[in-house]
Order: structure tokens, then sequence, then C-alpha cells
């Protein structure tokens, strides 16, 4: 509202002013005037993005905050879909896992799935997991490799993502996160 206030008064003092109404007719004024308060509006916003903590965030932190969150429910989600049981019986009889098992392993990750850290715990393999959870980890790790390859771009436009293109530009480092997990420890 001050901003709005400090803008009308601008124009106000340029169109009453003395010496310039004698040189300049009224629609340079104010088109000067709305110039100068354009500069001062852009010279504002990039002062607020150089300060920490500032209230406009940048758009590529606005587009990818939930980008780690959003991937790891979908790849769930797709885990226990039908279209992964394609997939899936190769990959449990190689690892030589139930699915039933793995199944409900990945239902009780999803719902604690709510970003980079819990995403990243659910693709690496720690010496302290037992054989089961570590056989669960890198089946999950291998169809989240299939998800992006093949069925992320459906996902990301048939769902309600707002930022389609940025998701859609993204594939390809979530793919390499996945595919090395020890150094998924950031989105940008």
């Amino acid at each position: 509202m001050r901003f709005l206030k400090k803008k009308l008064a601008l124009v106000k003092e340029q169109e009453y002013s003395p010496e310039e109404s004698s040189y300049c007719s009224p629609s340079k004024i104010v088109h000067k005037t709305i110039h100068k308060v354009q500069y001062q509006e852009t010279e504002i916003l990039a002062k607020r993005n150089r300060v920490p903590g500032s209230p406009i965030s940048k758009y590529s932190d606005r587009c990818l905050k939930n980008a780690a969150k959003n991937f790891g429910r979908a790849i769930c989600n797709f885990v226990l879909s039908e279209l992964s049981e394609d997939y899936l019986v190769p990959l449990v009889t190689e690892y030589g896992v139930e699915k039933k098992k793995f199944k409900n392993f990945i239902k009780d990750k999803k719902d604690n799935l709510d970003g980079i850290e819990s995403f990243r715990e659910l693709l690496l393999v720690h010496d302290r997991d037992t054989k089961a959870t570590s056989s669960y980890k890198k089946i999950f790790q291998k169809l989240g490799e299939i998800f992006i390859k093949y069925f992320s771009v459906n996902w990301i436009f048939a769902g309600k993502l707002t930022y389609k293109i940025e998701y859609l530009k993204f594939r390809y480092k979530m793919l390499r996160r996945i595919q090395n997990p020890e150094l998924f420890t950031y989105i940008r």
C-alpha cells in the first residue's frame, strides 16, 4: 500500500511541476513518470532477491520445491500399480523376495516420504540393512529408473503438477540421482 501511495505522489508531483509543464506535454510527463516507477520497481525487486529470507523467491526455487517428494510418491504409486507387474516379476525372482512383502514395504515407506532425505533413504543401501531390506531398496531403485525413463512423461502431463515443463526438464537429473543415491543431497 505504501508503495502505491509513493507512485501516486510521484505522478502528481511530476504533473504539477512548473519547470516540466512549460517544456513537455502532459502525456510525456506521464510517460516519464511511468518509466521512473517501472525502474524503481525493478530496483526494489532486485534488492529483495539479494536479501536472504525475502518473501519473493526465485522461479526455479518454487518449481522444484517438492520435486523429490512428488517423484518419490509417483514411483511408489507406479510400483504398487499393475503397470509395474511386467517389470516387477523378473526383479523379484532375481533378488529372491516375495512380491507381497515388497509391496507392503513400499506402502509403509510411501506414507513417510516427505522430502529428499526420506527419498534418499529409500534408495540408499546401508550396511545395517537386512538382506531383505537391501533387496527391496535395489528393486525400488530399478523400478524408479524404469518409471523415469518410460512413464514419467505421462505422469507429468496427466497429473495436477503446476510446473510441467520444469518437471520434464528435471527428469534426467532425477534419473541420475536415482542411479547414484549416495550423491542425492540436493535438487538444484
